[in-house]
């Protein structure tokens, strides 16, 4: 579902953000599992930030297998069963922002560079994406400094130069100024890489294929029973705003996705990505869908 994050985060307006950097106890038992010190400051409201969880990912909007370090600083922990490489925590941050029972703040980070220039922000209305164009040398206005280059284990401090629009349908801003320290969860090994006649013939590919056909379609059911259960929430949201636009999105997604080839399958136990490629010579056009297993079945996921 790589569409869904590159056509919204090319709409977010591009700011920078700043605020001074608060130092707040954290006990021995939190810091074993990820802490942070620091503030988010939401228009009036101030959040004192508490924890941290890394984790490394795909980055879906870049080509070839980048991986990307994704950083979740909030006020309370993230349940201990959640804490991996997997969709679940993310769903979990959603839901529980929804519900004003979790405040805090996704930085999505560039391992080799260094460089923070998107992410999430967490509110009642759901996950606000933010981003910025960064032109070296100059660094923009998402400030990061890292302490040393992630590995196993990853620490710095966040910062923003300017406040950011909310955009929560107000004129509120926000800004953060944080410090954390973390473990770094990786990705799973690859346990299969699947081309040609085997990538055709998988049931990764076939539950991929099902969900392309119910986007042409227009049959929201299928469409949603060929998404994993976490991804049913999400979706539903979209639907319910604009149902029909919605599914002329889909299946204009779907119809762009005809046009390519398949190219491989890159198996990571119990979650693939199925890449779609151009079949026309110096075209770089990609399409690429993550799919879990769920009850011995696989889905599609976010």
């Amino acid at each position: 579902m790589e569409i869904n994050e590159r056509m919204i985060a090319r709409s977010v307006i591009r700011a920078g953000v700043s605020v001074a950097s608060l130092l707040l106890g954290v006990s021995i038992a939190h810091a074993a599992a990820g802490a942070a010190t620091g503030r988010i400051q939401i228009g009036e409201q101030q959040i004192v930030l508490s924890h941290a969880f890394a984790v490394m990912e795909q980055d879906m909007l870049a080509e070839g297998d980048k991986e990307k370090l994704t950083v979740l600083l909030t006020d309370k922990p993230v349940p201990d069963e959640l804490r991996k490489a997997s969709t679940g925590w993310f769903y979990w941050a959603e839901k529980e922002a929804r519900a004003g029972r979790l405040h805090g703040l996704i930085l999505t980070i560039d391992p080799e560079t260094g460089i923070w220039d998107h992410g999430q922000l967490l509110t009642p209305s759901g996950f606000m994406l933010y981003s910025e164009f960064v032109s070296p040398p100059d660094p923009g206005s998402l400030q990061l400094a890292l302490d040393g280059k992630p590995s196993d284990h990853v620490a710095g401090k966040v910062s923003m130069k300017e406040s950011m629009p909310t955009m929560l349908g107000d004129k509120s801003r926000w800004t953060v100024a944080a410090e954390f320290h973390c473990e770094v969860i990786p990705r799973p090994a690859i346990s299969g890489v699947l081309t040609h006649s085997a990538a055709f013939d998988s049931p990764e590919y076939e539950a991929v294929r099902a969900f392309l056909e119910a986007c042409k379609q227009g049959d929201f059911e299928a469409i949603r029973n060929s998404v994993d259960p976490q991804s049913r929430e999400s979706m539903a949201s979209m639907f319910a705003h604009n149902k029909s636009e919605t599914l002329k999105m889909f299946a204009g997604m779907a119809a762009e996705t005809s046009k390519l080839k398949l190219n491989k399958i890159t198996v990571r136990g119990d979650s693939a990505e199925v890449v779609f490629v151009s079949s026309k010579s110096g075209s770089r056009n990609r399409q690429s869908f993550r799919v879990v297993l769920v009850d011995g079945e696989w889905k599609l996921t976010q």
